[in-house]
């Protein structure tokens, strides 16, 4: 999902804690197994930030992009000031800006993800138009979501590592969708 992403001890415990006793084997599991896992451990942990942020980022890898929307909205939710949780939540919109992708550009993406050995569902431009519908958003809404909320990373004071991926997200946004920078 994220880049930028910094486990403390903490966050791993909590996830092990929560979503480790939900699943039948914690050291070998599909992603199936740790949403349905993860989504069992919210039942009894609702307010558990960790348990959203992995499950957003599940949800996106296995192309259930609208709920990784709402999962990673819980995050912010939880923890505003958070940058994983501003970042996740930028990430999933961009990820529904993808449905504007030409056929040209996702065939380039799907030649680099090919190349990296990834599934190739998830340059599916497809895959984000039914996103979209699903929240009901209109793919410059999801745009103009995605570039609030790398700037409220921004906003977050991030390393300078941090800020570079930050910086290039926003780019290229911005190139796709020149009409709205500002």
């Amino acid at each position: 999902m994220a880049n930028i992403v910094r486990w403390g001890i903490t966050d791993g415990f909590r996830l092990a804690q929560t979503v480790g006793k939900e699943l039948n084997n914690s050291s070998s599991y599909t992603t199936k197994e740790f949403i349905i896992a993860a989504e069992r451990a919210l039942v009894k942990h609702p307010n558990e930030w960790v348990i959203y942020y992995s499950l957003g980022d599940k949800y996106q890898e296995s192309g259930y992009y609208a709920e990784g929307l709402w999962a990673t909205q819980k995050c912010v939710e939880l923890r505003p000031n958070d940058i994983r949780s501003t970042y996740a939540l930028a990430t999933s919109y961009n990820i529904l800006t993808r449905a504007a992708w030409t056929e040209s550009e996702e065939e380039v993406v799907a030649n680099v993800i090919k190349a990296l050995i990834i599934d190739i569902d998830k340059a599916d431009r497809r895959i984000s138009q039914a996103g979209l519908d699903h929240t009901g958003l209109a793919v410059e809404t999801a745009a103009l979501q995605a570039i609030r909320w790398f700037e409220r990373s921004l906003a977050l004071k991030p390393d300078s590592e941090d800020r570079f991926q930050i910086n290039n997200d926003l780019a290229t946004l911005y190139k796709r969708f020149p009409h709205l920078q500002r």
